[in-house]
């Protein structure tokens, strides 16, 4: 190869950024294979970059915890910085999620490491800037490992040593304080690390948009999403790490671990399997109808607030017992959802089917639902209520004002 470092015999590229080459190289000490990254020489043409991409080098190369790639050597040659680092075999996490979620055992394994690398690191006076699985390798016996400390990164950002304005990071797993290009702190790491959470429960990211600009208005203005109803237990945890302002995320990786180990189980009828609604065709046989509840939250409008929303509950019910079997489910779902909205939470949508001679039943219910404890928020929103029957006729529908604003609790459109 053309480049070459003493000490070492370059072998293949590993891979290739912006800012640096990894190779895989044979270091002739001991006879093993590392990773060598080298930084392109452009960025040593400031002289001062040199001094403080070699200070900082030696910092990181100074950490020693199982779940931080471990840095061998740091060096300069003929105008190439490097470091050598392990060469780990397992593939990053990007390539675990590639083909979607994790499993919980799995996601709270990885979390629980790089929330201690990320504690580790910060009481050295470390951040890491770009945690992402991207940065996320695996040791061939599973252990993950952290790595790609962003030196590069952390010294272009430096205004004292390069006038760059350029934000550095990877907007769809930065903080809203590192979009805005402010001092950055060890909650900034824990923010992203969350990010990656969400995406090892949910198979996707927390927040999109088409491009760069998008995806930091997407951090800075929009509401933390829910997790599937069978992972909300995790949402409390989603919460605190994604929160907007960095004095409101935990305080460290430990207390990540320890929010962690608390969780509250989800409770039993979360995990229950819900089948999807389907219209009843008509049928004037009035056969049995099969329970089914599906939750499901979606866009609203735009206020000035940002993106408000809808809460909409499909149900099919048998009889009066089965309808009432649903209210455990849509009472925690309801709850879970306002925690998470707030004000942003702006109209509740609830479609019945069931046998027309439990439907009074069924309305005086949910108009008690707006007095029970817990979903006192309801007598503050729009309700909607379509109720329908097994024939597929229509029974009733009703609009439910805010309570404040609409002394006749109800009135047909």
């Amino acid at each position: 190869m053309a480049i070459s470092i003493p000490g070492y015999r370059l072998t293949s590229r590993l891979g290739k950024g912006g800012m640096s080459h990894v190779f895989l190289a044979t270091q002739h000490s001991f006879d093993r294979q590392v990773a060598i990254k080298i930084l392109t020489p452009t960025l040593a043409l400031e002289p001062r970059f040199a001094e403080r991409f070699m200070q900082e080098a030696r910092t990181i190369a100074s950490l020693n915890h199982p779940h931080i790639v471990p840095v061998y050597d740091v060096g300069e040659y003929q105008g190439y910085y490097y470091l050598t680092m392990e060469h780990v075999t397992g593939g990053s996490l990007k390539q675990r999620l590639a083909s979607g979620a994790l499993d919980e055992r799995s996601a709270q394994s990885i979390l629980r490491q790089l929330a201690g690398a990320l504690n580790y690191a910060s009481e050295h006076g470390f951040i890491h800037r770009d945690v992402k699985p991207d940065n996320v390798l695996f040791r061939a016996d599973g252990s993950a490992l952290l790595v790609d400390f962003g030196i590069a990164s952390n010294v272009l950002r430096d205004t004292s040593v390069t006038e760059s304005t350029a934000i550095m990071g990877t907007p769809k797993y930065m903080s809203p304080e590192q979009h805005r290009c402010q001092p950055l702190t060890p909650q900034s790491d824990l923010y992203s690390l969350g990010c990656v959470l969400y995406e090892m429960l949910a198979g996707k990211p927390p927040f999109g948009a088409s491009d760069a600009r998008g995806m930091g208005l997407a951090h800075l203005r929009d509401p933390i999403p829910l997790l599937p109803l069978s992972l909300r237990r995790y949402q409390p945890l989603i919460r605190q790490l994604l929160a907007k302002e960095p004095t409101e995320r935990p305080k460290c990786g430990n207390t990540v671990i320890s929010l962690l180990d608390n969780l509250t189980p989800n409770p039993e009828h979360y995990s229950a399997p819900r089948s999807h609604y389907r219209s009843k065709e008509p049928d004037t046989t009035a056969a049995p109808l099969a329970t089914r509840l599906r939750l499901k939250e979606s866009k609203l409008g735009m206020s000035w607030r940002g993106t408000v929303y809808q809460y909409d509950i499909y149900l099919v019910a048998d009889d009066f017992e089965q309808f009432q079997s649903h209210f455990p489910v849509m009472r925690s779902a309801l709850m879970d959802w306002f925690r998470q909205r707030g004000k942003r939470a702006k109209l509740v949508t609830i479609k019945a089917t069931l046998h027309p001679w439990i439907s009074g039943r069924v309305k005086q219910y949910l108009q008690a639902l707006r007095k029970t404890e817990g979903l006192e928020f309801l007598a503050a929103i729009p309700m909607n209520i379509n109720l329908v029957g097994s024939d597929g006729d229509p029974i009733e529908k009703l609009a439910w004002g805010p309570v404040e604003n609409n002394t006749t609790g109800t009135q047909e459109f």
